[in-house]
């Protein structure tokens, strides 16, 4: 991840994710300060509830941890380390909702309390509800860590809230399979994909009316003002990254070039190329992820013929596009295919 003549207090964690992570090296032997160096973060700053972390910090606690743990996968752990404290006046006002999809519906409306480095986003794809997680700064080697540990609290979250009732139904994310995954995903009660367009919770949308066991209306209204307030001062990053993905997928399977998005954005494609390399990211990063996204749940989840996904994609044969295709994943259409 690299954030370029950006305002670093734009994107930033809450200083108690910091402490989780920091608990979860303690407890392998790794020492706060030994984490903390070469960072501007005040030792003992997670006590304040307020507290941030920018993102340029987190980045190098969190890299550093994963390099001197050994552990690649230290993402799953951390997210199960999380409860609903953990989450602050969020965690409680999402608690305490009446259902899953008011909880989640809390979710999105207040994370930025919680960090500005991605942002939720729910909808409904024919029967099944989706929880996406979406990047306002291209997250790079940080991206597992992150999706993996939001992806496993919800999940551990929801064996809390709706006991006896599996929440999730299946995860994607938006990254080639780590290596360590290997070893993971015999344990995954649920199915994982990865190399998609998008890193996102799915599961059957009637599951959105479960109860929640700790439903408590008075607490949920304290608990969402208080978020209210914290959310007065807590700037939001525009959201260039969803605007372009967006416009991208929405061009009806034409995949329009930097200078259509660009005025659709209203900025000349020199600002919008700028903008986009400050978020540590390009627009054919951006269009070639959203493709090779596409690609794979189409060969993975769908009756398609590669010829057909071809089309789809905007390429004039097949050849070309297995041959972007082995360029983004090193592998061929071929070996998508369950």
């Amino acid at each position: 991840m690299t954030i370029l003549k950006m305002d670093p207090e734009e994107y930033s964690v809450s200083a108690e994710y910091l402490a989780l992570l920091l608990a979860v090296l303690s407890r392998r032997g790794v020492a706060t300060e030994t984490l903390l160096e070469g960072t501007r973060i005040e030792p003992g700053c997670w006590r304040n509830p307020q507290a941030r972390i920018t993102a340029q910090d987190f980045e190098r606690v969190a890299i550093r941890a994963i390099e001197l743990s050994g552990e690649p996968w230290l993402g799953w752990e951390l997210g199960a380390s999380m409860t609903l404290s953990s989450h602050g006046f969020l965690g409680y006002a999402a608690m305490s909702s009446a259902t899953l999809g008011e909880a989640l519906e809390l979710a999105v409306k207040y994370f930025r309390t919680r960090s500005t480095l991605v942002q939720l986003e729910t909808f409904t794809d024919g029967d099944m509800a989706v929880m996406q997680i979406n990047e306002l700064l291209a997250l790079g080697e940080l991206a597992p860590l992150i999706m993996e540990s939001l992806f496993s609290s919800f999940h551990f979250m929801g064996e809390k809230l709706v006991p006896g009732q599996e929440v999730i139904g299946e995860l994607r994310f938006s990254y080639p399979e780590p290596d360590y995954f290997a070893r993971l995903r015999p344990v995954m009660p649920v199915p994982v994909y990865f190399d998609c367009a998008y890193n996102q919770m799915r599961f059957p949308v009637e599951r959105m009316k479960y109860t929640l066991q700790f439903a408590d209306p008075r607490l949920a209204r304290m608990a969402a003002d208080q978020c209210e307030q914290e959310m007065a001062t807590i700037k939001l990053p525009p959201p260039l990254l969803g605007q372009v993905r967006r416009i991208i997928l929405g061009g009806g399977g034409r995949f329009p070039g930097v200078e259509e998005v660009a005025g659709e954005l209203h900025m000349s494609s020199r600002t919008l190329k700028r903008k986009l390399q400050q978020l540590g990211t390009s627009y054919q990063e951006v269009l070639d992820g959203l493709r090779k996204g596409l690609a794979v749940e189409y060969l993975t989840q769908s009756e398609k013929t590669v010829d057909e996904i071809a089309m789809t994609l905007g390429y004039s044969d097949a050849s070309n596009f297995a041959r972007a295709f082995r360029r983004w994943t090193a592998r061929s259409p071929s070996d998508y295919r369950p």
